[in-house]
């Protein structure tokens, strides 16, 4: 069995789009209730990415490694269901580690929503973490009133961009996802503004909107903020963080950060049909605050950790 490495910065097209067709076969456990993705579009997500990423190919499989940091580094691997228990899966794996082990990684993160893909993972030495629950929102039909805004408070959405003078403001409000539920034994590198930069310059180079819809005190503090996503072609939204800071929390922040971002993206995409999210299962108020604006659950699928580190 061979298992290639690949660079996606300048590997072919034709190259890059194995990993759409294994994500067509694969795709009713990794995100059902939601359009796939297109071509165009996973071979821009495999070819500009933020940060370093690693990418292997074999007869029936692919895998993606994505190294944020020693703990913090996470591989998707997937294997069309027709190929399976050949030890593609395994080869994968074992060629994604060699790697890892080079880049002196500690612990390597991935996910399973099937009981294949728990003894997968088990089988190789992973243990099971959080759980996250994977939610829709219908956004044609949602029911989406104008958000109640506390006074001193105004909500202010960008695209694309923040804007060099609320860039500092944006980056100190992102250290509210620091408490957000995540595994102990993770580290993942906080956001600052040469972060925040890389994330758009990636987005923009996959021909995919950034909108971010903001609260802001009237000091000019960003107090609460929720992020969407939309892929040129797409008809599928997707939500990236939504944090309140913790002094400003309890007030209806949250609730009215996402409302009106899904008001304006609404408004501006009516070619739109889903909206995805995802959440740590205990984080119960997320989950709520979403469930009430129309998200209803889809998948559950659960965090694995493989620690690598010599014994």
């Amino acid at each position: 069995m061979t298992v290639e490495e690949i660079d996606a910065r300048t590997a072919p097209d034709d190259v890059l789009a194995r990993f759409h067709a294994l994500e067509l076969a694969c795709h009713e456990e990794l995100s059902p209730g939601e359009p796939p993705r297109g071509r165009d579009e996973v071979i821009a997500y495999h070819r500009h990415q933020p940060t370093p990423s690693h990418h292997w190919l074999a007869d029936g499989g692919g895998a993606s490694l994505y190294v944020h940091g020693p703990t913090g580094t996470f591989l998707q691997l997937l294997v069309d269901r027709a190929r399976r228990r050949q030890g593609i899966g395994s080869a994968l794996l074992a060629a994604a580690l060699e790697r890892s082990r080079e880049l002196g990684v500690e612990i390597v993160r991935g996910h399973h929503s099937t009981p294949a893909g728990a003894a997968f993972a088990a089988h190789h030495g992973a243990v099971d973490e959080d759980r996250i629950v994977q939610s829709v929102l219908d956004l044609r039909a949602a029911d989406l009133p104008e958000p109640s805004v506390p006074d001193g408070f105004r909500l202010l959405t960008w695209l694309g961009r923040v804007p060099d003078e609320h860039l500092a403001a944006y980056a100190r409000a992102r250290v509210a996802m620091d408490d957000a539920p995540h595994p102990e034994t993770m580290d993942f590198p906080a956001w600052d503004e040469a972060k925040i930069r890389a994330s758009e310059e990636s987005l923009a180079q996959r021909e995919r909107e950034m909108r971010l819809t903001v609260a802001m005190d009237t000091q000019g503090e960003i107090v609460a903020f929720t992020e969407l996503r939309v892929s040129r072609g797409s008809t599928l939204g997707f939500t990236d963080d939504t944090a309140t800071v913790a002094a400003h929390r309890g007030k209806g922040l949250a609730r009215a950060v996402k409302v009106e971002s899904l008001r304006r993206l609404r408004a501006d995409h009516p070619e739109l049909e889903v909206v995805s999210t995802s959440n740590a299962e205990e984080n119960t108020a997320m989950r709520h605050l979403n469930e009430s604006v129309g998200f209803r659950p889809t998948l559950v699928e659960t965090t694995t950790a493989l620690d690598i580190r010599p014994s």
